[in-house]
């Protein structure tokens, strides 16, 4: 989950799953990206889809009155829908990263999705960094 609006640079890729072209913001969400188009049980994928701020639950008033948007809305071809958000392993110690995970969990709940997720970058080992 991250605001509607960035400052950072994005990767623009077209992939075969997604009806647009997808604006990806860092290397986990072009990791994920690339792995939910391979994955043939996936049928479409929507990134960077904005959080209606009215369907925002109302106990997360202290909230910036900014938009945010859930990294990856996914339809697999049984019918149902999942969404994934993508982060960094280092980040999600931070508790900014970590309220922004539970308010989009709790939003797309109200929103009568249940399969939510996060997707991590691969930890590094020390062998794989020689």
């Amino acid at each position: 989950m991250r605001k509607q609006v960035q400052k950072e640079r994005c990767t623009k890729i077209k992939l075969e799953k997604c009806p647009r072209v997808c604006c990806l913001y860092d290397k986990v969400q072009l990791a994920a990206a690339r792995m939910l188009n391979a994955d043939p049980s996936v049928i479409q994928i929507e990134c960077n889809i904005p959080l209606s701020p009215d369907d925002i639950p109302a106990d997360d008033l202290n909230l910036p009155s900014e938009t945010y948007t859930t990294d990856f809305v996914i339809h697999f071809s049984d019918g149902k829908i999942a969404v994934r958000e993508a982060v960094f392993r280092s980040h999600l110690s931070r508790p900014s990263i970590a309220e922004l995970l539970e308010l989009s969990r709790r939003y797309w709940q109200q929103q009568g999705i249940d399969d939510w997720g996060i997707i991590i970058d691969k930890e590094c080992t020390q062998n794989e960094a020689e």
